[in-house]
């Protein structure tokens, strides 16, 4: 018959590990999609809405040393680039200079910059005035709108402006002598984005209620498009007099000691929409960023073999992204600053693209390139992996493919990363680490990368024993029903009992005797972990402190608790071995292992003996002394009763069970007169029990 028990004592929480199935198996990264190469950077190579790697425009930066964050950009009459930032300062590029300091106006940001015949105007914060700049730098206050931001200026004719403003979401009306007027006052804290619409009017986008408005030449106004995000970052002309709009569901901007800044970390679950819309007829959703934060947009006009679209100017993974019709884009740039923050096109096609964090400028064609690189994301491959066959599947169409590896164990590279080095016979020479990257070149043709994978493996570390702790004996086991938990510890002995004890810290209760079918059960746990998740095996060894050879008492556990019997062991001294086995998750011959050792025990399972016991009687009570004595532990209880009354408590000699020889004198009151039976009951640490009964008669009182 089998039985049920519960083993009541104390046992250390252990937490198991939770097996990864196979983890040391060879495994493939494989790139092949858009969403594989949303972290990747990529200059002069696209990445296709098919997951293709094609070259794509000629893309070159230069470094913008006095700007961090670069908030507007505007395309002069003789073809240089002003880039307008903190401290109130615009820079401007030129082919020939690079990017150089240029002007520094009274003001905190300049946030907006339009040009202006051979100037351009420049809206700044925190006091939302307007300058005027001349082509040779001079510079005068235009305007005061009375407002802390000024986010967008564009002309009307006939010398006029629209600014769109804030923090009380108010579109102006400039008059070519200065003079500033409201024609719509929202209720959007910042109308943060603004067009002309060709006519005299204008769009603009609030940053708190997602509305798109409209102002006409006359002044009449109208919302166009009630967004589901909060914020309207940014707006563009479309074919046909479509507009685009960049929809955030959180802001992208944040205001630091009145200074207004990109956000550099989003929040969990925030995203960014561009939506294409027909006034009056649709709006339509043409791509769901992959990044947090659209900054800018720019419509690009049909060319040839590509259709008419915008570009998507991305943060906080700053990137260009070209949207067609809705589910096509087309990565043309991913970059290591922050965010692209403003964009602007020239006549001649090219793309203009400035980043924040740090401050560059970049030019995107309009010429194809002739060279293309993408760099892949960061592969985590958790622990120390090796690396091995680096392909790459499509055609090089007449040019040529290169790719390089690098490895480190820094997220993101540091120094400390291995050089970049090609491949060799199609394999990764860069040594074993948790990170690895792969670099691609294209070079010349028309080469297409269909996919990029990577054979890799994790190193195979060995097992991991924390702890083994053997609970004491005699801790309290009791059969019949359990209380219902999660994960109960469930063990069929030899003998066909079924073991099932708690491992709850629940409060240990004082020991009595053990029932017979309990004595001589011992319980150990152990902590055991590995660092590759591979499932274990255990094997339990037992051993003598005297020294003797170590003793298999069970192979191929795969839980961390046991329970054994040992009553055919001699009592004594023992310690107990865990060996810790991966061998279940690696191929044969590669398996580690590793050893655990408890502190030494006692096995007592000899009861103790009451060796001396003297009754008796006198008028009215019963004298008894005696004495108990253990072999292996100490007597940590002693009883008495009296026929067959209840068991009560007999205090030794000294006052406490504290010995392994107790003796012990006691008066037992208030006993009628006869023949009675008296009873002591020795018990041990390990819940061994021995009962020593005497007969006694007990005279009727004088």
């Amino acid at each position: 018959m089998k039985r049920r028990l519960q083993w009541l004592g104390w046992l250390c929480a252990c937490a198991l590990a939770v097996p990864v199935a196979e983890a040391t198996e060879t495994q493939l990264w494989i790139s092949d999609s858009p969403a594989d190469y949303a972290k990747a950077e990529t200059r002069g190579a696209v990445v296709g809405p098919d997951g293709v790697i094609r070259l794509g425009p000629s893309a070159a930066s230069s470094n913008a040393e006095s700007l961090t964050v670069i908030w507007s950009i505007a395309i002069l009459r003789d073809g240089s680039v002003a880039l307008g930032g903190d401290g109130g300062r615009i820079d401007r590029w030129t082919e020939s200079g690079g990017v150089r300091p240029w002007v520094k106006l009274g003001a905190g940001q300049v946030l907006t910059l339009a040009a202006d015949g051979d100037g351009l105007l420049a809206g700044t914060g925190p006091l939302g005035v307007v300058y005027r700049i001349s082509a040779s730098g001079d510079t005068s206050r235009f305007a005061s709108t009375g407002q802390r931001y000024v986010w967008g200026l564009v002309p009307t004719g006939k010398g006029q402006w629209l600014a769109a403003t804030g923090t009380q979401g108010r579109l102006m009306r400039i008059a070519s002598g200065g003079k500033v007027t409201t024609v719509l006052d929202t209720d959007e804290s910042n109308l943060v984005s603004l067009i002309a619409d060709g006519k005299g009017g204008g769009y603009a986008g609030g940053d708190s209620r997602g509305r798109i408005f409209h102002v006409d030449g006359d002044g009449r106004a109208s919302t166009v498009f009630d967004a589901a995000e909060d914020e309207i970052r940014a707006l563009a002309s479309g074919p046909g007099g479509s507009l685009y709009a960049a929809g955030l569901s959180a802001s992208a901007t944040k205001e630091d000691d009145e200074r207004v800044q990109p956000v550099k970390s989003a929040i969990s679950g925030s995203r960014a929409v561009v939506y294409q819309i027909v006034r009056d007829t649709s709006a339509t959703q043409l791509w769901t960023s992959p990044h947090p934060f659209v900054f800018a947009l720019a419509a690009v006009p049909a060319t040839g073999d590509r259709e008419a679209g915008v570009v998507a100017a991305t943060g906080n993974r700053a990137g260009l992204f070209m949207l067609s019709r809705p589910g096509h884009s087309t990565q043309w740039l991913g970059i290591p600053q922050g965010q692209v923050t403003a964009l602007a096109r020239d006549a001649r096609g090219r793309l203009y693209a400035a980043t924040s964090n740090p401050g560059a400028l970049w030019r995107v064609g309009p010429n194809p390139g002739e060279r293309g690189e993408i760099l892949s994301a960061v592969h985590d491959a958790r622990r120390f992996a090796r690396f091995g066959r680096v392909s790459w599947r499509g055609n090089d169409g007449g040019g040529r493919v290169e790719i390089e590896t690098r490895s480190g164990n820094t997220d993101p590279p540091d120094t400390t990363w291995t050089s970049w080095a090609a491949t060799r016979d199609g394999r990764s020479v860069s040594p074993a680490a948790r990170y690895l990257q792969w670099k691609l070149a294209l070079r010349g043709g028309n080469p297409a990368v269909d996919a990029v994978e990577v054979a890799w493996r994790e190193q195979n570390l060995p097992p991991r024993i924390e702890e083994v702790v053997v609970a004491p004996q005699g801790i309290g086991f009791r059969e019949g029903d359990l209380t219902p938990r999660t994960e109960p510890v469930t063990q069929s002995l030899p003998g066909g009992q079924r073991v099932e004890y708690s491992t709850s810290s629940s409060q240990q209760k004082s020991l009595r005797e053990l029932p017979n079918w309990a004595r001589g059960l011992r319980t150990l746990q152990w902590k055991a972990s590995d660092p590759n998740g591979d499932d274990l095996s255990y094997q339990i060894d037992l051993r003598s402190e005297s020294g003797e050879e170590w003793t298999t008492l069970e192979k191929d556990v795969t839980s961390t608790s046991f329970t054994w019997d040992t009553n055919s062991l001699p009592d004594g001294r023992y310690r107990l071995r865990i060996r810790a086995s991966d061998a279940p998750g690696n191929p044969v011959g590669e398996a580690r292992m590793a050893e655990g050792f408890s502190e030494p025990f006692t096995i007592d399972n000899t009861a103790p003996g009451v060796g001396a016991l003297e009754v008796s009687g006198k008028p009215g009570a019963i004298a008894v002394e005696g004495r108990a004595e253990d072999g292996q532990s100490i007597l940590t209880r002693l009883e008495i009763a009296v026929d067959d009354g209840e068991w009560r408590i007999l205090s030794p000699e000294g006052g406490l069970a504290d010995s392994r020889a107790l003796t012990f004198r006691v008066q037992l009151p208030d006993v009628t007169a006869g023949e009675h039976s008296v009873a002591v009951r020795a018990v041990d640490l390990a819940g061994n029990s021995t009962t020593r009964a005497a007969r006694v008669k007990v005279p009727r009182g004088r």
